[in-house]
């Protein structure tokens, strides 16, 4: 027997060294862990990114091929060019707006989304939200690298001639890709794979280069399209073949292509405390990321119609889609010059893919994961989960056509903007910019952020109602005769719709039944001034980042009273 037992104790010792192998860095060992190093609030010496960065990472968000084909769906439903620009305009505003309202709690407390939302959702309901936005990066990850994919096409076609362009397809039609593609997929996904174990707080850089090298591969295209047309830009009158919309029947399009401009910066909107939590003031985030999304916006839907309308000139056809558009270039123009000049700006687009990818959809999923399971899992173990996942999504379905492209964009909206509004409301209004923040990572019944078992049922009530008031209008999308007029107008609206429902919703909740502001042994007197507890970066006297780790390590499930766990040292806006 006792031979029996030493191996069992042996295999249970193995068992217990590698968990602890694989533990993640910073993580509690009890049943009250919320944190490891990732979601614990960014230390001061890793709050670098500064205005340069947030501008050039709002710019260059748009600076792919997405937003550069956003236009074709536009043109696809009777939209002329310049009514894409108007949408941008008007969705580059709200967007602005948002954001610098979701940035300001990051950039005071340092906390990242999955521990942001704990303050509106509830240490254990945040988990739902984050769930949400996870799966809304990971199929946009997906739908990012099919773009990767295809640039890659291009790009090797322009390096190998066309024995790779004319590879046999061995794919049915109903598969949506052809096997060169399918290829170019893989290559692209393999390349940006190194890219996801880069930590967020390192990516800074990589988004001035992108702004650089992307830009300046856009506007090549650009000035080589208008020289090769004589120096004119072209009428645009012969970028769509269908009859352009007017009038009344303008109104809708119109409302569709904003709230679809909404849609493909909707995760942007989530991320915001995942970068603002690394600012190295208020200041860098907002004028840079305002002048940022509104100039890339617009800018990126002028390239695509300038471009696509002078090339027409003498390519006979408008190309939308900007790999249709190169390939063109390829076959009308082919010669070593042509082949170069497409080269480079394909691997133009193709950076701009990998580092939006990383910036504003693995990172993201990283994030998330991390907050739901903190003792295994960190940002860029989450990053990698997210690269593998991309191939299942098949993201060669989502937008085979232009009308599924745009309702992809517009539901997510529905879905995530009433999570936004909540947020917004709950900072702005409810706690004045007021958070507690060792109460954050503690599964604690007396604590502001536990309410019912961990949910706040004002926040989920607020968003399933802000959902569905708009989300029976997806089906109505795809199938118009399956529900009302009204219903696909209202879906139309959704970005406006679903996050104003939510927000007032949430409001008058919580003036019937009023939140926590501070746990309930604190002894400061409520109401607090707007960010009072942000001047101490959200501890109470005697309180550091290390009360938040001993409370966890010593919880093991039951309430220890302030007095046992208040260490010395103050925050860094106190010293």
């Amino acid at each position: 027997m006792s031979h029996y037992a030493t191996k069992l104790k042996d295999a249970f010792s193995s068992g217990e060294k590698f968990k602890e192998a694989i533990r993640a860095d910073g993580s509690g060992h009890s049943k009250g862990t919320r944190h490891n190093s990732d979601l614990l609030p960014t230390p001061i010496q890793d709050r670098k990114w500064r205005w340069q960065h947030y501008f050039a990472c709002y710019l260059t968000t748009s600076l792919g091929a997405s937003s550069y084909n956003l236009g074709a769906s536009f043109v696809a439903t009777g939209l002329l060019w310049w009514h894409g620009m108007v949408a941008a305009a008007i969705g580059g505003v709200i967007l602005t707006c948002l954001l610098i309202l979701n940035s300001r709690g990051a950039t005071q407390y340092y906390v990242g989304f999955p521990v942001y939302v704990r303050v509106a959702g509830g240490v254990r309901g945040a988990n739902l939200y984050i769930l949400c936005r996870a799966s809304v990066a990971t199929i946009y990850f997906a739908t990012q690298t099919y773009y990767g994919g295809r640039m890659t096409s291009v790009l090797l076609r322009a390096i190998f001639g066309n024995s790779f362009y004319d590879i046999p397809n061995h794919l049915p039609a109903s598969a949506g890709i052809t096997s060169r593609d399918l290829l170019g997929f893989f290559i692209f996904w393999i390349v940006q794979f190194p890219i996801m174990f880069i930590h967020p707080k390192l990516l800074r850089r990589l988004f001035v280069v992108k702004a650089l090298f992307s830009s300046a591969a856009l506007f090549g295209v650009l000035g080589w399209a208008i020289h090769m047309n004589g120096g004119s830009l072209g009428s645009f009158k012969y970028t769509t073949s269908q009859k352009s919309l007017s009038g009344k029947e303008l109104i809708w399009p119109m409302i569709s292509a904003i709230n679809s401009v909404m849609g493909a910066l909707s995760p942007l909107l989530i991320n915001q405390p995942d970068i603002a939590r690394y600012a190295h003031s208020y200041n860098d985030v907002t004028f840079s990321q305002a002048a940022g999304v509104m100039t890339s916006k617009v800018m990126v839907i002028f390239i695509g119609a300038a471009t696509t309308s002078a090339a027409t000139e003498f390519l006979g056809k408008s190309y939308w889609n900007i790999w249709d558009l190169y390939n063109a270039i390829l076959t009308t123009y082919w010669s070593s010059g042509a082949r170069a000049g497409i080269a480079f700006a394909s691997i133009g687009v193709m950076l701009a893919i990998m580092v939006t990818n990383a910036g504003s959809n693995s990172m993201p999923v990283g994030a998330d994961i991390t907050g739901i399971w903190p003792r295994w899992l960190t940002i860029v173990r989450g990053q990698v989960a997210c690269a593998l996942i991309a191939p299942l999504l098949v993201p060669w379905k989502i937008i085979s056509s232009a009308s599924a492209f745009l309702t992809f964009l517009g539901s997510y909206t529905v879905f995530l903007l009433p999570i936004l509004a909540c947020m917004v409301v709950d900072y702005w209004v409810v706690r004045r910019g007021n958070f507690h923040v060792p109460s954050l990572y503690v599964m604690d019944p007396t604590g502001p952020y536990y309410y019912y078992k961990g949910w706040n049922l004002r926040m989920l009530v607020a968003w399933i109602c802000g959902v569905a008031f708009t989300v029976h209008g997806v089906a109505g999308s795809l199938r118009p005769e399956s529900v009302s007029q009204a219903s696909k107008d209202m879906y139309k609206l959704g970005f406006i719709l679903s996050g104003s429902m939510s927000g007032a919703l949430y409001y008058i909740f919580c003036l019937i039944w009023p939140v926590a502001i501070l746990p309930a042994s604190s002894t400061m007197q409520e109401p607090l001034e707007f960010e009072q507890l942000a001047i101490s970066d959200g501890y109470l006297e005697g309180e550091s980042v290390q009360t938040i780790t001993g409370v966890i390590d010593a919880l093991d499930g039951e309430r220890i009273s302030q007095e046992e766990f208040v260490v010395e040292g103050k925050s860094d806006k106190m010293v």
